[in-house]
């Protein structure tokens, strides 16, 4: 490993940066001690150079940290924030797949999940978010990052060891964490160094067309079953969710038949 893999702002460093890059496919680690957004740092990156090899934007906290739409992450000490830049042609990615990535990144996080807390089921709520006992404990946001060559931008926030006992009251009941989840802290290094295992992994799934892999999404549908509703641009649409079709799209049972929805917010489930 080189010095020059690793770049340090601000001083701290509560991770194990070489560790990560020995044992992971990363290549690069841009770490910092606070940032607005890791993932409006990745794509910076991507602005200015070509990213050949997977590079690690990791913060200890990020304070402006975005979701889907208008959505933002709230994060604070002891939660796990990151991006990801990967080149999903270098991984034999198809661009016709890229789509599927989102559900990629949160079966990586579930089963990496399975290895940190095992006996805690993890689920995927369509179509970037993954729940554990029923509270949400990760968001994704995955963006197409527009440089000299195309790249994928991860972003990942993971609650690891922030307790959601002092959080926002709107957050309180539908949020939670490693720690609160199972009532010990936790080495995000490790944390980290897992995630980064599966997400090789199952992006190596993705380009190999593993038939398999549209059947882990449907067995981790946290909406299966469930009366969901969903708005786009030009619809709200209620029904019974069926689960997540091989394409990655959500399948809802309705009066007029079923319906594929590839994007959409998911404003109630029950």
């Amino acid at each position: 490993m080189n010095a020059d893999d690793i770049n340090v702002e601000d001083g701290g460093l509560p991770f194990d940066l070489e560790r990560i890059i020995a044992e992971t496919f990363v290549g690069e680690v841009d770490y910092h001690e606070t940032v607005d957004s890791t993932n409006d740092v990745a794509l910076a990156h991507c602005r200015r150079r070509a990213v050949d090899g997977p590079l690690l934007v990791l913060a200890a906290q990020q304070t402006r940290g975005r979701g889907r739409g208008a959505n933002s992450w709230w994060s604070v000490a002891g939660s796990l924030t990151f991006s990801l830049i990967i080149s999903p042609t270098g991984l034999g990615v198809s661009q016709e797949r890229w789509p599927q990535a989102s559900l990629t990144t949160g079966l990586s996080v579930c089963l990496a999940l399975d290895h940190v807390v095992p006996g805690i089921r993890s689920a995927l709520k369509w179509p970037n978010d993954v729940f554990l006992n029923g509270g949400k404990v990760c968001g994704i946001l995955v963006e197409v990052a527009e440089g000299s060559t195309q790249s994928l931008v991860l972003g990942i926030g993971i609650n690891v060891n922030n307790s959601f006992v002092d959080a926002p009251p709107e957050l309180t009941t539908i949020a939670t964490s490693l720690a609160d989840a199972t009532g010990r802290e936790f080495d995000r290094t490790e944390v980290l160094i897992a995630l980064l295992k599966q997400f090789e992994t199952q992006f190596r799934r993705l380009a190999a067309n593993d038939p398999q892999l549209p059947a882990d999404w449907l067995q981790r549908c946290a909406l299966r079953g469930l009366t969901v509703t969903i708005e786009t641009p030009t619809h709200r649409t209620t029904g019974r969710c069926a689960g997540i079709d091989p394409q990655g799209a959500l399948v809802l049972e309705t009066v007029e038949g079923p319906e594929r929805f590839f994007g959409g917010v998911i404003t109630s489930f029950e």
